[in-house]
């Protein structure tokens, strides 16, 4: 014979178990009848508007090491730049565009002379908040 209290507890796990089973058997099903639907991720981050990566109409140029003030100063001009600021030396060049061509085909031409190592946007970085 059982005993009351064993049957009791008996009872109240059968009863947990059935419930686990209707809330897992519930929020499965109701996602059943819209498989095609896709929801978003709840953990991304809110979204913000795309920032342009670089700084429109400026460009890093790096000239090789051995060229004279006034070929770079000729480089420049034949390339319709203007110098924001120099950084390294008289090897480093933070320019201006003066017409309205793109950064990347202001950065072909650069980097079609010799003369010229390397140059690249005016990338802008941010830190996280």
């Amino acid at each position: 014979m059982v005993r009351l209290p064993d049957l009791s507890h008996r009872l109240t796990q059968l009863v947990t178990v059935m419930m686990c089973v209707s809330a897992v058997w519930f929020s499965t099903s109701c996602n059943a009848t819209n498989r095609n639907v896709t929801e978003p991720h709840t953990l991304a981050p809110p979204t913000k508007p795309a920032a342009k990566r670089f700084a429109p109409y400026e460009v890093l140029v790096k000239f090789k090491s051995g060229i004279s003030q006034e070929r770079i100063v000729s480089l420049l001009k034949e390339s319709r730049t203007d110098v924001i600021a120099e950084i390294q030396q008289g090897r480093l060049y933070h320019i201006r565009i003066l017409d309205d061509r793109s950064v990347e085909s202001t950065i072909t031409q650069l980097t079609s002379y010799p003369e010229v190592e390397y140059a690249e946007p005016n990338y802008r970085y941010e830190t996280q908040k």
